[in-house]
């Protein structure tokens, strides 16, 4: 048996979800073949450079015109045109990609970002082309692209996504509710009190772990800053891979009875996810999924307009995150999830609720058996 996991790195959800497929094929099917590999990495730097990055800069510096781009470009119309490029493009970068796997020769194909699915429509009627195509929806709303009917299998993170992927041409029969993958840490999760010891960090003061993706985006210091003007807090600062921003972070002044430390990128996110009372973070869909699976309540500051605010919309109506929309919403509903306890504890249950953290291993079931 041949496994193909393909992501693309155009945000880290998506490379995230391929490695949690990865980690639960290997463990379910030990003598599988699997590759894991970015549909990205095949093509020109720059090609690869521009899809990958001209997104994220947008979505932080320009996160309107973003969303506009989003909404305009979510209907068939649009598709039809996206299509017609991606198929120009198909014959000038992913020529590679393709001769990959033609020579890889899979049984099963499963893809965590909708451009495979443009790119190998034209080879399902190849010899090298009659393997089982999956895909997995990493945010709880399904932009147009992702509707793509070369794909055998639909994997989706709500039973409404159903729904929206069917109004947008897919097949019901196709789709199955399994959740977004994530790694095995975050479906068994320490408890609080042994992440806390590990952590060092105390039991009479609220954890806040504030996020910002991998990249630390979001206006991210500004947002530390006011969280710490909440004592007694304990605050730990993710930045990611950006150093700037961490040491931005690292300069603020805290007040006393609050703690920050700061973080760069960091692989112990499950632990301090279980040591944590309240995550402040942006919304990604693996980022969301991975707070359901371990019960931890939500506050999305500014999400950015497009999927991560339909994130946001989702978590608020399951009743386990809010989202704030400038600095006064955000300071009130920081204010009310710092002081009320109750309200923490029964977002808390609502996220595990809804968490499924058993996703990649459902996924890769559906598909291997």
């Amino acid at each position: 048996m041949k496994l193909l996991l393909i992501s693309a790195n155009a945000g880290a959800g998506h490379i995230r979800a391929a490695a949690a497929l990865e980690e639960a094929a290997r463990e379910l099917h030990p003598k599988a073949e699997v590759r894991n590999v970015d549909i990205l990495s095949f093509t020109d730097p720059i090609y690869r450079r521009a899809y990958a990055n001209s997104w994220l800069k947008m979505a932080d510096n320009a996160p309107a015109l973003w969303g506009y781009i989003y909404s305009s470009s979510d209907a068939a119309k649009a598709k039809k045109k996206q299509a017609a490029v991606i198929r120009a493009f198909d014959r000038i970068e992913f020529r590679r990609f393709r001769r990959f796997v033609a020579d890889f020769a899979p049984d099963v194909v499963l893809c965590t970002h909708f451009l495979p699915g443009q790119v190998l429509a034209t080879s399902r009627k190849e010899p090298w082309g009659r393997f089982r195509f999956g895909c997995v929806l990493t945010d709880f709303d399904a932009h147009v692209l992702w509707a793509q009917p070369s794909f055998d299998r639909f994997f989706v993170g709500n039973e409404e996504l159903v729904e929206v992927l069917a109004d947008k041409g897919m097949e019901r029969g196709k789709i199955a509710v399994t959740g977004i993958p994530i790694v095995k840490a975050f479906a068994q999760p320490m408890q609080r009190k042994a992440a806390r010891e590990k952590l060092g960090l105390r039991d009479d003061a609220p954890v806040v772990l504030c996020m910002g993706g991998g990249m630390g985006l979001g206006n991210m210091d500004a947002i530390v800053e006011s969280v710490i003007q909440q004592p007694p807090v304990q605050v730990l600062a993710v930045a990611g891979k950006n150093a700037k921003l961490k040491k931005d972070i690292e300069a603020l002044t805290v007040p006393r009875g609050s703690e920050l430390r700061v973080f760069g990128f960091v692989n112990n996110i499950p632990e301090m996810m279980a040591a944590a009372d309240l995550a402040v973070t942006k919304s990604g869909g693996l980022s969301s999924s991975e707070c359901l699976a371990t019960g931890l309540p939500m506050l999305v500051p500014n999400p950015i307009p497009g999927q991560e605010e339909r994130n946001a919309d989702y978590l608020a109506e399951i009743g386990a995150g809010f989202k704030a929309r400038g600095q006064g919403s955000f300071a009130y509903k920081l204010r009310r999830l710092l002081g009320e306890p109750e309200l923490r504890l029964q977002m808390a249950k609502n996220a595990r609720r809804a968490g499924k953290p058993g996703a990649a291993a459902a996924v890769i079931r559906a598909m291997l058996g």
